[in-house]
């Protein structure tokens, strides 16, 4: 049985509403290490084969914990300070799977002063762990405008 976070409350049972609830969780803890420069926080929420894909803003796919660490430490290091709001999830949970989606506005200040202003999309592939829900794969859009990288 596949359950949606857009379903009724009725159509959902308690376990599947706990489920999107610490997925939609993992999202905020995502922006929040990402934004606090907590690289090990931030790594530590994929699965070990993880996959950060921004092929869409011209950034290679990202593989594999040593890989992921590298990317965000670079990342990290080229920002003064960032700041990402995440909105409208649609979450999809199946067994110990699911899939969703998430809007993003990220503001920065790199590190020569310029502002940076972002939308985007996230689409998420999560797996759920013996460490709890993880992201297999976070796939990042733009929308609207050419995103800066990073």
């Amino acid at each position: 049985m596949t359950v949606s976070s857009t379903g009724t409350a009725a159509s959902r049972s308690t376990a599947a509403d706990s489920d999107i609830e610490l997925i939609r969780r993992l999202t905020h803890e995502y922006v929040s290490a990402l934004d606090g420069g907590r690289l090990d926080d931030l790594v530590a929420l994929f699965t070990e084969d993880g996959v950060w894909d921004g092929t869409d803003w011209g950034i290679p796919v990202i593989q594999g914990s040593a890989a992921l660490r590298g990317f965000f430490e670079s990342t990290m290091s080229s920002n003064r300070g960032t700041c990402h709001l995440v909105l409208n999830h649609i979450i999809d949970v199946e067994g110990d799977a699911a899939e969703g989606t998430a809007y993003f506005h990220a503001f920065g200040r790199r590190l020569d002063g310029s502002l940076q202003d972002s939308l985007g999309l996230y689409s998420d592939v999560f797996a759920r762990t013996a460490r709890g829900w993880k992201f297999a794969r976070r796939s990042v859009s733009g929308l609207l405008a050419e995103p800066a990288a990073g």
